[in-house]
């Protein structure tokens, strides 16, 4: 069978990351070309595709019926899992949507969670919240890339029920980046605040073999940084200039975990 969608990098890096023999549920699929690519791909058995806008529900129903795959790919009209009845999936894609919108996805479902085995995520926005929220949760991290896609970073996670890193072993590999950068200001409780902080957000099994892509991610970091003391400066206000001392801070830590991360930068 000839592959009739291609993905994007962002798209293929999620498809790259779903089990072999999933059972997949596509929430906000779009025109569903995700399931339809794992499909022809031999990845997955079968999926339910859902969107929450009518226009993209159409288009995935147009694309399903136009390759015959009915059968195989039931794509549904509702909001996020609650057309999904439990034990139907096991996997879970969620892809080009804000974070904290996947996890009240997840927290309305308790029951159709708890049947599912792997989480493939491309959260945009509040990244550190759904990565300690769902390894608060039980689940373990398996892995997380950086993929770019059109001028812009996108990172993508795995998170599984049986296999990854659980929660305390993460902070365990979070503790070496704390010893290595250390305090880069006299309020050391402060750069160990920030640093953690960060660690979360760009995720640490990414800082254990970073990319390019991470590295612009980081590098762009810092010049927000800078172009947000800048505008403070313009601000005599005592608690603005105490913003100002903790951008500056943030500056440092940050600056120090990238000779950590790229000697050569």
């Amino acid at each position: 069978m000839a592959v009739s969608v291609n993905l994007g990098p962002r798209l293929q890096r999620v498809a790259a990351f779903v089990p072999e023999g999933s059972r997949l549920g596509d929430i906000g699929t779009d025109h569903a070309y995700l399931p339809i690519f794992l499909w022809e791909n031999h990845k997955i058995t079968k999926a339910v595709a859902v969107d929450v806008h009518e226009g993209p529900y159409r288009s995935a129903c147009s694309a399903i019926a136009s390759r015959g795959l009915q059968p195989v790919i039931d794509v549904r009209y509702g909001d996020g899992l609650k057309p999904i009845q439990a034990g139907e999936v096991d996997a879970l894609t969620l892809a080009g949507m804000g974070g904290n919108t996947m996890l009240e996805i997840f927290a309305v479902r308790p029951d159709v969670m708890s049947q599912v085995n792997e989480l493939i995520l491309q959260p945009q926005g509040a990244e550190g919240k759904v990565r300690l929220t769902l390894l608060q949760g039980g689940w373990r991290m398996k892995r997380e890339e950086y993929v770019a896609e059109e001028g812009r970073i996108y990172g993508v996670m795995h998170f599984s029920r049986r296999e990854g890193y659980a929660l305390a072993e993460l902070q365990c590999k979070m503790q070496k980046w704390l010893d290595q950068v250390g305090a880069v200001s006299d309020d050391s409780q402060l750069s160990e605040s920030i640093l953690t902080q960060w660690i979360w957000e760009w995720g640490p099994l990414a800082l254990e073999d970073p990319g390019e892509e991470l590295k612009v991610l980081i590098l762009e970091q810092i010049q927000t940084f800078r172009r947000t003391i800048h505008e403070m400066q313009k601000s005599s206000q005592e608690k603005v200039q105490k913003r100002i001392q903790e951008y500056t801070t943030s500056i440092k830590v940050v600056e120090e975990l990238v000779k950590c991360l790229f000697p050569s930068v």
